[in-house]
């Protein structure tokens, strides 16, 4: 292994493109990639797949590269991608985008949320990931940059496939652009347990209303198709409509129909296109 701890992100920047012909791993606050090349993978339900082999791959650590930080812009937050969830929740300004507070309240548990970060989170790909659909929602922006310049990426088109995304191997997350908006918006996790679990389902959604119209709705869905998933589908039914319990129905129908989930050691695929249904009703309903 071949570790390198840039002290900037001009330095990491220059790395990466460098290194971007051999086997790159970037390494943020390390709680996915860790258990990765420490766990047995057929003894433990955290995570399926086979353990990372490190032997002749470049590790570039993200921490000390000045990419912690939170920006209050009244209109909207930046937040450098080598922020922690714990940083997050504790500053004043997440109060202004609730559902990512809420969101990263119930991910994981204190001491892994001291140590993960919020690029972590999303560049590992998961997707099961907490933080995401509740960026979505909140129509959040990835910004990624290389030594060729920066990009600006709608968040959700952002994943490719379970742990893939559309960066480029010189690219690093830079920061996420998260808006701040009028209207309501409420995240919801089923897990095994209250506290410390992987999502089985996971999902969010946003309104505003006019009246008792909804508008402008956003809603996404995480653990039920190889990457998270903007519903755009069940947005277009409840848009321009009150949300009657025939038109909530008729959304958790589509969003079943959205699915693809999987079946492994957290749930069924048929279980959880059922939790769908029960999510997008509870959490559409949470925004009147």
């Amino acid at each position: 292994m071949f570790y390198h701890n840039p002290k900037s992100i001009s330095e990491a920047l220059k790395l990466l493109d460098s290194y971007k012909d051999e086997d790159l791993v970037v390494l943020a606050g390390g709680t996915d990639v860790v258990p990765k090349i420490n766990t047995r993978p057929e003894k433990s339900g955290y995570f399926d797949g086979e353990l990372m082999d490190l032997d002749n791959k470049r590790v570039v650590y993200l921490g000390d590269a000045g990419l912690a930080y939170i920006k209050d812009e009244g209109d909207k937050l930046v937040i450098g991608s080598m922020t922690t969830m714990t940083e997050l929740l504790e500053c004043e300004a997440i109060d202004k985008v609730p559902v990512l507070k809420e969101a990263l309240s119930q991910l994981a548990g204190l001491t892994v949320r001291n140590i993960a970060t919020i690029g972590g989170n999303i560049m590992n790909a998961s997707p099961a990931a907490d933080s995401v659909p509740a960026l979505i929602v909140s129509d959040a922006k990835a910004v990624l940059a290389s030594e060729a310049g920066e990009r600006t990426v709608e968040l959700y088109q952002l994943f490719a496939g379970p742990g893939e995304t559309c960066a480029a191997k010189n690219e690093i997350l830079k920061e996420i652009i998260v808006p701040v908006k009028p209207g309501k918006a409420s995240f919801i996790k089923f897990g095994r347990r209250n506290g410390e679990s992987l999502s089985v389902v996971n999902g969010a959604a946003y309104a505003e209303f006019d009246g008792a119209v909804c508008k402008n709705a956003v809603v996404a869905l995480g653990a039920v198709a190889p990457t998270p998933l903007r519903a755009e589908a069940v947005e277009a039914a409840v848009n321009g409509k009150e949300l009657t319990d025939d038109v909530l129905a008729e959304a958790a129908e589509i969003a079943a129909g959205l699915t693809d989930a999987i079946d492994d050691k957290r749930g069924s695929g048929e279980y959880r296109t059922k939790l769908v249904k029960v999510l997008v009703k509870r959490a559409l309903k949470n925004c009147q």
